[in-house]
């Protein structure tokens, strides 16, 4: 009788003990906080592309000069900008062979040889030393995007060489191909090589500008 007796109670806290007890955990870790209403509301990491970006130059720009400033800021560190800049040093590169192997074979304007040597010498330079500035950019996040001096220097250099090309090159359209032509002579491939050069940097410039409009235009609409 006191074994049946006692059967009762213990059934009792039994189920007491149970209900104490925390509830079951349905979970694999441990125990984690909602998202707070500023977490949930922010957008995506998909949404810092390069389209976002550019709407947040648009929105804390002061002008549209100020703008086209951060946008060109923007496009040029790039990831793609950087690994663009790598590919084009095969251009200086050619343009000092090229240079080199038809150094005489110009005597209607001794001057183109040398122009590519000196540019694409000059461009080697420009390109290694921005490249490195690229570098120590990204691994140091603190340190401000300044233009170095240097580099501008090389630039304005490379800029009026560029000009005396164009002079040197354009005066001198169309040359022949032929050496028994005398001093009107030009080497089919150092004339050619420095004429479309030339004229691809023209057109690079104005697909540029063409790219920003259209950027500046989505910007706009995004906004």
């Amino acid at each position: 009788m006191e074994m049946e007796e006692k059967r009762p109670i213990d059934d009792v806290e039994a189920g007491n003990a149970e209900g104490n007890s925390a509830p079951p955990s349905y979970g694999t870790g441990g125990y984690t906080e909602p998202p707070t209403y500023q977490q949930a509301t922010e957008p995506p990491p998909s949404y810092q592309s390069l389209f976002g970006e550019i709407k947040e130059a648009r929105q804390s720009a002061s002008s549209v000069f100020d703008f086209l400033k951060k946008l060109l800021i923007l496009l040029i560190g790039t990831i793609g900008c950087t690994i663009a800049l790598g590919i084009i040093m095969a251009i200086p590169i050619s343009m000092i062979a090229i240079g080199a192997t038809y150094k005489h074979d110009c005597p209607t304007e001794r001057y183109i040889p040398i122009y590519l040597i000196v540019g694409g010498s000059f461009g080697i330079v420009r390109n290694f030393i921005s490249l490195c500035k690229r570098a120590k950019r990204d691994q140091d996040d603190e340190s401000e995007s300044k233009q170095s001096p240097i580099l501008s220097i090389l630039d304005c250099f490379l800029f009026a060489w560029f000009i005396a090309g164009n002079v040197w090159i354009y005066s001198n359209y169309k040359p022949s191909f032929e050496k028994s032509s005398g001093d009107r002579y030009c080497d089919k491939t150092l004339y050619l090589f420095a004429f479309w050069l030339t004229n691809a940097t023209y057109i690079l410039i104005g697909v540029t500008c063409l790219c920003m409009c259209c950027a500046g235009v989505c910007a706009a609409v995004m906004g």
